[in-house]
C-alpha cells in the first residue's frame, strides 16, 4: 500500500533565511529557495514605492545586505 504525501511549503526545506526591514523599523524573517523567489514575496508583502532592506547570508557564506525598492511586477 502506498501512502501518499503532501506537499506542503512550510515543510519543505528553503535554503536561505532572509531578515527584512521596512523605512518604519519593522522587521520580518522570510525564508525562500533563491533571492528571485524572495523578490516575488515582496510584491505581494509590501506597498510600491517602499525602500526595504534584505540581510542574508549567500552560499559562500558571505553576509550580505541590499536595498530594494518595491515596484509592482506582473
Amino acid at each position: 500500500m502506498q501512502q501518499s504525501r503532501k506537499c506542503d511549503i512550510f515543510t519543505t526545506l528553503m535554503k536561505f533565511i532572509y531578515n527584512i526591514k521596512d523605512e518604519q523599523g519593522n522587521q520580518k524573517t522570510l525564508k525562500a529557495m533563491s533571492y528571485k523567489k524572495l523578490l516575488k514575496q515582496l510584491n505581494s508583502k509590501f506597498n510600491k514605492g517602499q525602500v526595504i532592506s534584505v540581510k542574508y547570508k549567500n552560499k559562500k557564506g558571505h553576509d550580505l545586505l541590499k536595498y530594494i525598492k518595491i515596484e509592482k511586477v506582473e
